[in-house]
Order: structure tokens, then sequence, then C-alpha cells
């Protein structure tokens, strides 16, 4: 009788397991592609203007409208929304209502806020604090024409990304992971057809195109799902709700886009020409697998942490954290020690030529080796914030970026100066954002720790010290490598590149890391037994 009673549950947790396994795997998969395709969209764009003052114009225009886009339409929403829509799901037509009324409300109030930006654009540009302070009012007046465009890719976005929400929270992750790769299209698009008669202009409208098929492509699966829309803009309860869950998030996502993208422009904007574009390009090189590790096994746990936390099943929240920070660590410190000891050909292989010389080269990969750290913490916090979010407590991970935010800056503008005195010039930002992440990361652990009364340290610790120990002798492959093939940057990348990786997994397998295997038989298994029940 007790094996009866414990079987189900045993079913459930192995069901959970494979799902979150299945579900990582497909978002990891379509990122994948948009890796690829973001990496020809940058080489193209490298090759068209290089690091020179348009690319920092653009970089610095697009600063307010992302920011806009991360507070209201992105990360907060998400965070914000999903958990209480799931919840009336089972409830027939509040689903839907709440659906509409969010959307609605998002939309004005993302125009509005646009609107507002768009008068106010000069004084953000040129105010002794704004995001183009130290240029010169050429490049101003670029940077504030740039902004006003690119404010329309924003309120696009604050429409798609309610219906990404929707579509994750049924569980549904085919669609969204194809997102990345139509603004990447669309940018592409942009910079082949009309950067040649328009230059930069180009790249900001095929933004504007990338966010439109970022949205179109969705609405298929929203009808899938039989989602309904109706105009309505009350502010009952569960909208309310929402938006007590989403004010800290938005606060938290404002302090920390602005302490990252804000003073990135307004600290490198005095190192000199090509420091911000230097700094983007590294951004955009770290944050591609911080997104296939980091971003993929958090999205694809949260629905699953979101039911537990309503189920108040502990044990489980805690297995799912655990199992979620030992396989991001496991994947993301590899991806550290390449980029940290291969930037420099990924860099010349990728985006080398045209108007990207050598030494924007050596800008970008000098900003790079300083944001690996950011690589391993970002993609920890992935997971610990949806952790807090999955139990609707948006508050408490807002308390702690206060202080972590504090510490940013302030590591920012100590290290952002020249080397000469001794600074790391545009490489201040970048460590200083991965230091202060992984101090908020940690935090949050202990706090969940204390909580849950564990979080399985001693486990995610040890597989911790096995990953650093494969590291080792992945970093003795590549340096040995490196001795050989200096001469060929593609040889390098794919003996050094591709022996480094079958060491540092051979050695993490050998001391038992389990991980390395779990994911790809749980998502076996769950495949298997869904054509087991189909034959039945």
């Amino acid at each position: 009788m007790n094996n009866k009673a414990v079987q189900p549950q045993v079913q459930d947790t192995t069901n959970r397991t494979g799902l979150v396994a299945r579900s990582t795997l497909i978002v990891m998969v379509g990122w994948a592609a948009s890796i690829v395709i973001g990496l020809l969209r940058q080489r193209i764009i490298a090759g068209q203007f290089g690091t020179g003052f348009q690319i920092d114009a653009f970089t610095a225009a697009n600063v307010v409208p992302e920011l806009i886009f991360t507070m209201l339409s992105g990360g907060a929403l998400s965070f914000a929304f999903m958990p209480v829509y799931t919840e009336l799901l089972d409830k027939n037509g509040y689903a839907d209502r709440l659906f509409s009324q969010v959307v609605n409300l998002i939309f004005l109030v993302t125009l509005i806020a646009s609107v507002l930006v768009a008068i106010l654009a000069p004084t953000l540009v040129k105010a002794p604090w704004g995001v183009g302070a130290e240029y010169s009012l050429e490049v101003q007046d670029l940077i504030i024409r740039l902004m006003r465009l690119l404010l329309l890719s924003t309120i696009l976005f604050s429409i798609s990304s309610i219906l990404t929400a929707v579509l994750y929270a049924h569980e549904h992750f085919i669609i969204p992971a194809l997102l990345p790769s139509m603004y990447s299209l669309g940018i592409i698009l942009g910079a082949l057809v009309l950067a040649p008669r328009m230059g930069i202009f180009g790249i900001a409208w095929g933004a504007v195109l990338g966010a439109f098929l970022h949205l179109v492509i969705q609405i298929p699966g929203i009808l899938y799902y039989k989602v309904r829309w109706f105009p309505n803009l009350a502010f009952d309860g569960p909208v309310r709700r929402v938006a007590f869950l989403m004010i800290p998030r938005v606060i938290d996502l404002f302090m920390a886009r602005a302490s990252i993208n804000w003073l990135n422009a307004t600290l490198s904007s005095r190192l000199g020409e090509g420091r911000l574009a230097a700094l983007d390009f590294a951004y955009r090189l770290m944050n591609m697998p911080w997104t296939l590790i980091g971003t993929a096994i958090g999205i694809a746990v949260f629905p699953t942490m979101a039911a537990l936390a309503a189920k108040k099943d502990v044990e489980q929240q805690r297995k799912a954290l655990s199992g979620a920070l030992r396989a991001i660590l496991t994947l993301a410190i590899p991806a550290a020690v390449g980029l940290f000891f291969l930037g420099k050909p990924i860099i010349r292989l990728l985006f080398e030529g045209g108007e990207f010389t050598p030494e924007s080269t050596e800008l970008v990969f000098y900003a790079l080796r300083f944001y690996t750290v950011a690589l391993i913490s970002q993609s920890m916090l992935e997971v610990v914030v949806r952790a807090f979010a999955a139990q609707q407590d948006t508050y408490t991970p807002l308390y702690v970026s206060f202080f972590t935010t504090l510490l940013n800056v302030g590591l920012a503008i100590w290290l952002a100066r020249p080397i000469a005195s001794g600074g790391l010039e545009h490489g201040g930002p970048a460590l200083a954002n991965g230091l202060a992440v992984l101090v908020e990361s940690l935090i949050g652990l202990t706090i969940l720790s204390i909580r849950w009364k564990g979080i399985d340290a001693q486990r995610i610790l040890l597989d911790f010290v096995k990953s650093l120990a494969a590291a080792a002798a992945m970093i003795a492959i590549i340096l040995l490598c490196q001795q050989f093939l200096s001469g060929s940057d593609l040889y390098l990348l794919v003996l050094g590149g591709g022996l480094g990786a079958a060491v540092y997994f051979t050695v993490a397998w050998m001391l038992g890391i389990r991980e390395i295997t779990e994911i790809p038989l749980a998502v076996f298994q769950q495949f298997r037994v869904k054509h087991t029940r189909q034959a039945e």
C-alpha cells in the first residue's frame, strides 16, 4: 500500500524531469540556431561599420528604448504575468480576460513612455549624465534620431513579449525559441538592403522589422491555444496581482540595466571612440553562451518551479534549483574558458575585415576576457531569480538588487579608469558587472537556503569544484594547442577548442558529474514514455 502511494509521486517527478529536460533541449536548439544567425548579423554589421562612431551612436541610442522594453514588457512582465496567468488557465475565460487587460495596459503605458522619451531625447543624450554626453554635437544628433526610430521596435515588443509569456505558460517552447532569429533576420535585411543607402539608419529600420517579425510569428501559436483578446482596460484583482509582482521587478531591472547599459555608455564615451562599440560586441559574444545555457535552462525550469511552488512542495523545488544550477555551472565554466583563451581567434574569424580592423579585435577581446565572469554569474542568476518568482516573490530580489547595483556602479567607476592610472579602461564595467551579479546570486541562494532549510549546497559546491578541475585540464590542452597551431585561427578553434571541450567533458564525467548524461537520458526517457503511451 505504501508503494502504491509513493509511485504516483515518483512517476510525476520523473515526468517533470523529462519535461524540463526536453523543454531545455528545445530552447537550446532554437537558440543555437539564433546564435548562428546572430553571429552572421554581427559579422555583417562589423564589416560595414567596424567599431567606429556610427556603431557607438547606435549602441548609445538603443540604451533607453531597450531599458523601456526590459522594464515594462520584457523580463519584469513575464515574471509577474506567468504565475498568475497559469493559475487562471483552469478557470473558464479568466485567463483570456487577464491576457487582454495586461496586453492593453502594457501597450498603452509603453506607447506613452516612448512618446515622452522621443520628446526628451535631446536631454537624455546631451545632459551631463546622458548616454552621449561626451560625444561631438554631430554624433549626439545622430544618437537622438536613432533613439526616436528605435522606439518603434519597443512599442512592437510590448505586445510580442506578452504573447511569449502566454506560450511559455502553455509549456510551448518551439515558437519562442525561434524569436531571437526573427529579430536578427530583420536586422540582417536592414543591413544588406537598407544600410548601403541609409547608413546606420538601415540597421535601425532593420531592428524595427525584426521586432515586427518577432510579433507576427507568435500569432499562429496564440490561435492554436485559442487565446482570445478583448478591448478591456479594467484594473481588477488579477491585474493588480500582476502589477504588485511586477513593480519590484521593474525597479530591479531598471537598476540592473541602467547600471550596465547606461553606465557603459557614459563611462566608455570618456575613454575614446570605439570603446562602447567594443563593449557591445564583447557583451553580445558573452550573451550567446549565457542565453544558450543560463536563460535556456532558467526558462525551461520556470513552469516546473511555479507548479511546485503552487503545491508547496519545498523538497522538489530544492531539487529543481540544485539540478538547474549544477547543469548551468557544468556548461558555463567551459564556455567561459573557451571565450577567455580562444576569444581572439573567434573575433578575428567572425568579425575582422572591412571596417573591423585588428585594432577593433584587440579592443573587443580585451573586454571579452573580463565578461567571462559575468557569463557564469549571469547564468546562475537566471535560475535564482526564477526560484523567487515561482513563489510569487519579486520583492526579495529587489532588496538584494539595491545593494548589488550600488556595488556594480561603484566598481565600474573605480575600474573604468585609464590603465596608466591603475584602471582597466573599458574592461572595468565588464568585470564590475560580473562581480556584482555573482554577489547577487550568492545572496539570493543564501536566502533560499534559509527559507527551504537547505538548497543541496554541498552537492552544488562539489560539482563546482569538479568542474573547475575539468576546466584546468581543458586549459592545459588549449595552451598546448596554441603552441603548435598559433598560425591558423580556424585549426586552433576546431582542434584546440574541440579537444579542450572533449577533455573537459571526459574529465567531468570521470569525476562523477551526472548532469552531463542526465539531460539527454531524461529527454530520451520522456519521448519513450510518450511513445509507449501512444502505442497503448
